[in-house]
């Protein structure tokens, strides 16, 4: 009996459309599903700990040699996200020289609040990683929170100014921002390569059922996030979840960013399977 394929799932409800087919088993769902932040997922990934997850844009972009892409799939916003949010005790441009929090959870969000805050304010923070938690520490004047934490974090309204991630990447570019792609080991495609095309069909299979069925996905995010059945549905249709050419276009710019800014030795390119 062959081993199953180890595949990796975001835990914030942001992936609930792409999973919550398989949770209901409206699709086969014969893969080892194991759960982590982006960040965790990242290194399981890299690592080989799994074959096929989420991983955040920045990890593909930093190792896109060792991944191939599954197409269709992402987590992409035009405009607002709502879930990956910069908090400020100053306005932004005050920032430069002044510490801020960065979450662990995120490589892609914190390059991108590094780029928003230097291009369209001017600003120049001192960084660091480390836990959000739902105050500002002592000598701290910003914070980024994603996933679920910036959802309870928005929803509390006690922070006197607030970037969403997705709107200023907008308002830089004119583009989509992809926070997140759907990618295989290229070793391990290379000797399963059917068994990653069966996940492949199946997540885009549950990804149409699921887009179907924002209503329930809406019941079950309520108990996890402090947010309405309305304010549920607005959130989820402003993600979407295909990797078209212009949320491509929206992928490549943000690694060009990253190249000038040193980020990567090369620019990366999209290989997909």
């Amino acid at each position: 009996m062959e081993p199953k394929v180890r595949l990796g799932r975001i835990r914030y409800i942001n992936v609930l459309p792409i999973y919550f087919a398989l949770d209901q088993a409206w699709v086969a769902n014969g893969f080892a599903v194991e759960t982590g932040t982006p960040a965790e997922l990242n290194q399981r990934l890299r690592q080989g700990l799994l074959d096929v997850s989420a991983i955040s844009s920045y990890e593909y972009g930093r190792h896109s040699d060792h991944y191939v892409l599954l197409p269709d799939l992402a987590i992409a916003t035009r405009g607002d996200v709502g879930s990956v949010l910069f908090f400020s005790r100053v306005p932004f441009h005050r920032l430069t020289g002044r510490e801020v929090l960065l979450s662990a959870g995120s490589a892609t969000s914190a390059a991108l609040v590094k780029i928003v805050l230097t291009e369209l304010y001017g600003a120049r923070p001192l960084y660091r990683v480390g836990p959000v938690t739902d105050r500002f520490l002592d000598g701290c004047y910003g914070m980024l929170a994603i996933g679920d934490e910036a959802l309870r974090l928005k929803a509390r309204g006690c922070y006197p100014y607030f970037l969403d991630l997705g709107r200023a990447w907008a308002d830089l570019t004119g583009l989509p921002f992809v926070f997140g792609v759907w990618a295989a080991r290229a070793a391990y495609f290379q000797e399963n390569p059917e068994p990653v095309r069966t996940v492949h069909r199946t997540l885009l299979a549950a990804k149409a059922l699921g887009l179907q069925a924002l209503p329930a996905i809406c019941q079950q995010a309520a108990t996890v996030v402090p947010l309405s059945a309305a304010e549920l549905i607005a959130y989820f249709q402003r993600l979407n979840y295909d990797l078209d050419a212009d949320q491509q276009e929206g992928l490549e710019t943000f690694f060009r960013f990253l190249w000038r800014y040193g980020e990567f030795d090369d620019l990366p390119q999209l290989r997909f399977l």
